[in-house]
C-alpha cells in the first residue's frame, strides 16, 4: 500500500511539473519575493515570465515596477562613479549595463525609463573617458607595447567606432607585431614563419608598409624546387611508369604548399633532350643529381614501378531455386463467400557475379641535390576493385521469393534481399578506370607525405 502512495506521490509530482515551469509559476514567484522586499529577485522572476508568455499581465504589471527598481539602482551607480571623478570607465559601464536591462526588458513587452539627464551625464563622461583612452593608447604604441595598445584602441571602437584615428591605430597595433615578426624570420632564414606572419598582414591590409613584397621574398628564398624523374618499369611497360610520372607530378603540381615548385616537364623533356638523355634512362643517382642541377632544381623525386595487374574478372552465372507466390480464389462452402489464398510454385532465376581488380606497387625516393641525402623513401602500394553482383527473373518479379531449406523464405530480409539483387546495377567499372582511381590515390598520398617532409626539415 505505501508502494501505491509512493508511486501515486512521484506521478501527481510530475503531472505538475510542467505547469511549475510555466509563466504563471514564475510570475507566482515573482509576487512573493515582491511581498518579502526582494525586488530584485522578484524582477527576475517576473522577467521570465514575460519572456515565456507575452500576454501575462501579472507579470508585466510586476516587471514594470521591480525592473524600474532595479534599473534605477543601476543608474545610482553610474552617478556614483561619476560623481567619484577617477571612475570614468566605471561610471560608462555602469550606464551601459542599465541600458542593456531596459533592452532586454524591452524585448520581454515591458518599458522602463531612463531620465533624459542621466543620457546627457553619459555622453559627457563618455567623451572625458574617450580622451583618457586615447592618451593611454597613444602611451603604449610609445612604448611599443602593442597587445595592450590594440587592447585600449578595441575599447574605444566599440564605444566609438568613428573616434578620431583610433580605427587605424588599432589595425596598426594589430599588424606592426606581426610585421616585424616576419621581417626578423625572414632575416634569419627562417622562411615559412616569415610567410605565415606576413600572410596575416597583407590579408588585412595589402597596402602597409612592404610586407607584400617581403613575403614575396620569403617565398622566393624559401621554395623548394623538385624535379620529377622519368619513373623506370621492372618487368611492366614503360607507358605505365610514364603514367605513374604524370600523375606524380600532377598531385605535386597541385599541392597547397606554396613553397613547393615543380618543373614543369617540357623543361625536363628538353633537358633531357639537350644531354642526350633517355625519358626512361634516367635511373641512377649521379644522372639524375647532373639533370636536377641543369634545371636548377634542389631535390629531385625519381620512382620505379614494380608491380602492375589488371585482374578482370569473367561474369560468372548460377541458377537459383525460388518460389513465386499466386493467388487461388477458393469458396466457402457454408457461406458460399469467395476468399483468395496465397499458393508458392518452385522457380528458378539467375544470379550474375563479376569483380574486377587492379594491383600497383612501386617505390620512389626524394634526394637532395645540395647534401646528397635520400630525404624520404617509401614505397606506394594499393589496389582497386568494383564488381557487379544482380539477378534475372522472367516470371513476376515482385513475387519472386527466395528458398530457405526448400521453402519459400516468407522473413522480410529475404523478400529485401532478392528485391535488392533484381534492382542492382549491372555495370563493373572496366579495370581502366580502377587504374587510373589507383594512380589517383597513390600520387595524391605521396604528394602529400613529401609536402609533410619538407615542411618538417626546411625552415
Amino acid at each position: 500500500m505505501r508502494s501505491i502512495t509512493c508511486i501515486t506521490s512521484v506521478l501527481s509530482i510530475a503531472l505538475l511539473l510542467p505547469g511549475c515551469s510555466g509563466s504563471k509559476s514564475f510570475s507566482k514567484k515573482g509576487e512573493k519575493l515582491d511581498e518579502a522586499g526582494l525586488y530584485a529577485e522578484a524582477a527576475d522572476m517576473y522577467l521570465q515570465a514575460a519572456q515565456r508568455n507575452v500576454k501575462n499581465v501579472d507579470a508585466k504589471i510586476g516587471l514594470k515596477k521591480t525592473g524600474q527598481m532595479v534599473l534605477n539602482d543601476k543608474l545610482s551607480a553610474f552617478f556614483k562613479n561619476m560623481a567619484m571623478g577617477d571612475a570614468k570607465g566605471e561610471a560608462v559601464q555602469a550606464y551601459l549595463d542599465a541600458v542593456e536591462y531596459q533592452e532586454r526588458v524591452s524585448r520581454a513587452g515591458v518599458q522602463l525609463e531612463i531620465a533624459d539627464h542621466y543620457r546627457t551625464d553619459f555622453e559627457k563622461v563618455k567623451g572625458e573617458h574617450l580622451v583618457d583612452l586615447y592618451n593611454e593608447g597613444q602611451a603604449l604604441f610609445e612604448k611599443e607595447d602593442f597587445p595592450a595598445a590594440e587592447k585600449v584602441f578595441a575599447r574605444i571602437g566599440k564605444l566609438e567606432p568613428n573616434y578620431k584615428d583610433a580605427s587605424s591605430l588599432q589595425n596598426v597595433a594589430y599588424l606592426e607585431p606581426l610585421y616585424r615578426l616576419g621581417k626578423s624570420d625572414l632575416e634569419a632564414g627562417n622562411y615559412r614563419k616569415a610567410y605565415q606572419s606576413l600572410t596575416k598582414v597583407v590579408d588585412k591590409n595589402s597596402s602597409y608598409k612592404d610586407a607584400t613584397a617581403l613575403r614575396q621574398d620569403a617565398l622566393t628564398q624559401g621554395q623548394f624546387i623538385v624535379a620529377v624523374l622519368p619513373f623506370t618499369a621492372a618487368g611492366v611497360s614503360n607507358a605505365l611508369a610514364s603514367n605513374v610520372q604524370a600523375h606524380a607530378m600532377s598531385a605535386l603540381t597541385e599541392s597547397t604548399d606554396p613553397f613547393l615548385k615543380v618543373v614543369d616537364r617540357e623543361n625536363l623533356e628538353r633537358i633531357l633532350e639537350e644531354q642526350r638523355l633517355s625519358l626512361s634512362g634516367v635511373v641512377d643517382e649521379q644522372t639524375a643529381v647532373r639533370v636536377g642541377n641543369l634545371m636548377g632544381a634542389q631535390a629531385v623525386l625519381m620512382g620505379s614501378v614494380v608491380d602492375y595487374r589488371e585482374i578482370p574478372g569473367s561474369l560468372r552465372r548460377s541458377t537459383k531455386e525460388g518460389f513465386e507466390s499466386y493467388r487461388v480464389q477458393q469458396v466457402n462452402k457454408e457461406t458460399g463467400e469467395k476468399y483468395f489464398v496465397v499458393r508458392y510454385k518452385p522457380v528458378r532465376y539467375s544470379e550474375f557475379y563479376q569483380e574486377n581488380k587492379v594491383v600497383l606497387s612501386y617505390n620512389y625516393r626524394l634526394v637532395s641535390l645540395e647534401t646528397g641525402e635520400v630525404l624520404m623513401s617509401k614505397v606506394a602500394e594499393k589496389e582497386a576493385s568494383d564488381h557487379m553482383y544482380y539477378a534475372t527473373y522472367d516470371g513476376n518479379r515482385e513475387a519472386l521469393l527466395p528458398s530457405l531449406n526448400g521453402t519459400a523464405d516468407l522473413s522480410d530480409r529475404g523478400r529485401r534481399d532478392i528485391r535488392s539483387l533484381l534492382g542492382a546495377s549491372r555495370e563493373v567499372k572496366p579495370v581502366a578506370s580502377l587504374m587510373n582511381e589507383v594512380l589517383r590515390s597513390t600520387s595524391a598520398t605521396m604528394a602529400s607525405d613529401i609536402q609533410q617532409e619538407l615542411s618538417q626539415k626546411l625552415p
